[in-house]
């Protein structure tokens, strides 16, 4: 064990007990031992914090961190990652989990030549689950401006994540996204291995961080202010994609084929059958949801 970096999991969490149990069961779970799981809490009004306390109680590799007021996800990331103690740190949402070979993967795969090291996720729908972008890849700037490529977890060094600035908390959306992204600019290519082992629920009627549109647009164009000098007339296509796709626009013929592109071409078709035939999409997405 002592020959292993110490991993530390950040898990922001906000009301949402009984999902933070499943997550953290998924990293107790892990195959890789030499782990410190970092829980903050975004001050939670239920019973997050006896929950932690039991789980405390059992585990001596559990910190947990209360804020008296929600301060955000971003707040709740970047405070875990200054105040943990691992080499690498990762992170993870209190409504999601991990596969059980994920750090050890991960850890493997890691390699200092590359800003960072990631994996595909698997989108769960309740009776279904899609695995996403979980192809090898080494992911350079210009793919990575074309839509995230490194999912919304990664494994890094804790000193390159601070020394790039953090997670930016002024962004109501994109906060991954844009961490990556300047992880990238900073210390070039990162490397996306193959396979899927976070899984992303989305069959709970809780909102995710960043669920609602307007916070959605607010948050990419947040992250165009930043990044557009760095785009390509490709990259610029993709995020014109992206405005409608979260703006849940409905698409022409004429504006699909003006907006076709081929790192998106599997994302804008499904999304423009999706936008002619909104009914048909709606049963499909219930049946995929019904256990």
């Amino acid at each position: 064990m002592h020959n292993l970096p110490l991993v530390t999991v950040w898990i922001p969490t906000l009301n949402r007990q009984e999902m933070l149990k499943r997550a953290l069961n998924s990293v107790l779970s892990q195959s890789y031992s030499n782990l410190e799981i970092f829980i903050v809490d975004n001050g939670s009004t239920d019973d997050t914090e006896a929950v932690v306390a039991e789980y405390q109680a059992k585990h001596n590799n559990i910190v947990y961190h209360r804020f008296t007021e929600n301060k955000g996800a971003c707040a709740a990331r970047n405070y875990a990652i200054m105040h943990g103690k691992g080499e690498l740190v990762t992170g993870l949402d209190d409504d999601d989990e991990f596969l059980p070979q994920r750090i050890k993967q991960l850890v493997a795969a890691y390699d200092e030549r590359f800003a960072f090291v990631c994996t595909g996720y698997f989108w769960d729908y309740g009776a279904y689950r899609k695995a996403k972008i979980d192809t090898a890849m080494d992911v350079d700037l210009h793919a990575q401006l074309n839509f995230n490529q490194t999912s919304n977890q990664a494994l890094v060094s804790r000193e390159r994540i601070i020394e790039a600035g953090l997670f930016d908390e002024d962004l109501t959306s994109c906060q991954d996204w844009d961490m990556w992204t300047r992880l990238i600019i900073k210390y070039g290519t990162a490397l996306r291995i193959a396979g899927a082992s976070y899984i992303v629920h989305t069959a709970h009627d809780k909102p995710r961080i960043t669920g609602n549109i307007s916070n959605r647009l607010k948050g990419l164009e947040q992250f165009y202010s930043k990044h557009k000098h760095l785009m390509t007339a490709q990259n610029n296509k993709c995020f014109d994609f992206l405005r409608c796709y979260n703006a849940e626009k409905r698409l022409s013929i004429y504006e699909f084929l003006c907006l076709f592109n081929w790192p998106i071409k599997e994302q804008i078709i499904r999304y423009f059958i999706a936008s002619q035939f909104p009914q048909l999409a709606e049963k499909r997405l219930a049946r995929l949801r019904k256990k």
